[in-house]
């Protein structure tokens, strides 16, 4: 696979590290992916990498994903076990639990309070007094509607919803040239991540958020690079805004401040 990848690169005449400024990988895992090594990451993360690169170089990604998956495959889990145990658990037959004697009270309870709401509603009918008199005084005093006027019912229509103008905008891209401030929650699912502020890498070797968790907050003066396994599971949130998930379930690069306004 990676002398596959190697001569496709070559054909199209780019170098690594213009395939790392197209593709948004470093240059060092092109490299590694380029001489069969491919266990620099979990293999989730590279299958991703893989995917994006073989795209770039508009070659068939399939047999490369799958002759990855024949090798560094995902591992399934073996549910022969728990189809065993549930089979199991559904033959045994179930047992009736005995009445509880609080629950015959109670019942009992019920019943007799029923019973005797209804011999009242029975033995006092006169208490409800002449339905004919009633409605004779309702006809001769009515009470006047009031009359909705035109400036009402313009007052009951629902006032218009802001929606996002230029102006914010700009605003983001402004805020962003003083400087970024960066964090991730897991809010979906965990995700493996690493950040490079400035050119400094600031978490080796990546960090792997597990579901609830919150990452610390990474700064930049004036550039950051952002790499997610699993993109879809996170909210990227910045200078306090939350900008939402920044991907789908492959591995992706977000750099900033380039691409902001994409994730919107």
């Amino acid at each position: 696979m990676g002398a596959y990848l190697r001569d496709a690169r070559r054909r199209r005449r780019f170098s690594i590290d213009r395939a790392a400024e197209q593709t948004r990988i470093r240059s060092d895992y092109l490299m590694r992916m380029e001489s069969d090594e491919f266990d620099f990451l979990a293999p989730a993360y590279v299958r991703g990498f893989l995917r994006t690169y073989a795209r770039f170089l508009r070659v068939n990604e399939e047999p490369l994903i799958q002759e990855f998956d024949r090798k560094y495959g995902r591992g399934k889990a073996d549910t022969s076990a728990i189809t065993a145990l549930d089979n199991r658990a559904r033959s045994v037959p179930r047992q009736r639990r005995p009445l509880n004697s609080w629950a015959v009270a109670a019942v009992l309870a019920a019943v007799v309070l029923m019973g005797l709401a209804v011999v009242g509603v029975v033995s006092s009918p006169d208490e409800a007094g002449d339905p004919a008199a009633d409605v004779a005084e309702s006809d001769e005093d009515p009470s006047p509607e009031p009359e909705s006027s035109p400036d009402d019912e313009a007052d009951e229509s629902p006032a218009p919803t802001p929606t996002p103008t230029e102006t914010e905008d700009e605003d983001l891209t402004l805020a962003l040239e003083d400087g970024f401030e960066v964090q991730l929650v897991a809010t979906r699912a965990r995700c493996w991540f690493e950040i490079t502020s400035d050119g400094t890498i600031q978490t080796p070797g990546g960090i792997t958020l597990e579901l609830g968790d919150e990452s610390q907050t990474f700064t930049a003066e004036e550039d950051m690079e952002i790499v997610l396994g699993f993109a879809e599971g996170v909210d990227l949130i910045v200078n306090g805004q939350n900008l939402g998930a920044p991907g789908g379930p492959d591995a992706v690069v977000v750099s900033l401040p380039e691409d902001v306004k994409d994730l919107f």
